[in-house]
């Protein structure tokens, strides 16, 4: 049995919901993250410490990890939208390959959104050592 007498409408659709659902979270820790930088934007403009200035650097680099992937999602979208457009008209081979596609955009984004989990705990202990620091 080859993938195209297994790729249904509902595979794709499947894959439609998930990707939505990636794309306002990475939404909402994209608002999340620019909402810190201007807190502490504010801060270092009153005082300025190395550990804002090294947080909002750190920051920048999330928001740019952020930024890919939420385009890298969207290329994911796309080809998601277009399968399920190929599969409508009979085309399975082409439904075939954008699927692929679409799922291989999906697994880069989840890589790049570790990646930026990742950072986010480096933050989060360069903050607590800091607390350290000034026990």
């Amino acid at each position: 049995m080859n993938l195209a007498s297994r790729l249904t409408h509902t595979t794709p659709t499947l894959l439609f919901s998930a990707i939505s659902l990636l794309l306002l979270a990475y939404t909402n820790r994209f608002h999340a993250l620019a909402a810190l930088i201007r807190d502490l934007h504010h801060q270092y403009t009153l005082k300025q410490e190395p550990l804002i200035l090294a947080q909002i650097k750190s920051l920048q680099k999330r928001i740019a990890i952020i930024r890919n992937m939420q385009f890298i999602a969207v290329i994911a979208f796309f080809f998601c939208t277009a399968c399920i457009f190929l599969l409508f008209f009979g085309y399975l081979t082409a439904a075939e390959i954008t699927f692929i596609i679409s799922i291989t955009a999906l697994m880069i984004s989840l890589f790049l959104s570790a990646l930026e989990i990742n950072r986010s705990s480096d933050d989060i202990n360069m903050q607590l050592h800091n607390l350290e620091e000034h026990k």
